[in-house]
């Protein structure tokens, strides 16, 4: 197997973190990972905010993640991927020709990129889907036409946390070749 594989494989979710700072240089390294990956018209509609003050931590798990989230307040990162809908024609042409919304479909591409590389990195993330988008902006104070699409955990997976075993379909439930 290959390097990349291994890593898709061994990464799992995770929601305890060590009281651990993540290394500046790491940041930057996924942040890079992220901005590296393809586009539609290389529209590059990502933006990235890297929380790491603990108030504001605070603040967005107690007022806009709900309490299925509060996990997320032991995480010394989370990264808002926020999506910019700057190119008229991948970003409103596309959506109303194809029916396909390309602004979040290349922020979970550039969002993957970033928790690949979170993880080659030894560090663990958490992708955050249930959120207040509303009270988020508010919170970090995002520009009004940035769109909030996923906040992921980054950090130093805590020793006690046990990830569930990944349950996967079969290969042969989800391929078809024609």
């Amino acid at each position: 197997m290959n390097e990349v594989f291994n890593i898709i494989e061994k990464r799992r979710s995770v929601r305890k973190y060590q009281d651990k700072p993540v290394e500046k240089e790491k940041i930057i390294k996924i942040i890079e990972a992220a901005r590296l990956a393809p586009s539609a018209s290389n529209g590059q509609p990502w933006r990235f905010i890297v929380v790491s003050d603990k108030y504001l931590i605070f603040k967005m798990v107690r007022e806009a993640l709900g309490i299925i989230n509060q996990w997320a307040v032991s995480a010394p990162l989370i990264i808002v991927g926020c999506s910019v809908r700057k190119n008229i024609i991948t970003h409103y042409l596309g959506e109303v020709i194809s029916g396909i919304k390309y602004h979040i479909l290349d922020m979970g591409i550039a969002l993957e990129h970033l928790v690949l590389e979170a993880e080659e990195l030894e560090l663990s993330t958490c992708w955050i889907g249930w959120f207040n988008e509303r009270k988020i902006k508010r919170i970090l104070n995002i520009p009004s036409l940035w769109r909030v699409i996923s906040l992921i955990t980054v950090g130093y997976k805590d020793q006690d946390f046990m990830p569930r075993p990944q349950r996967r379909y079969p290969i042969e439930k989800i391929l078809i070749i024609k």
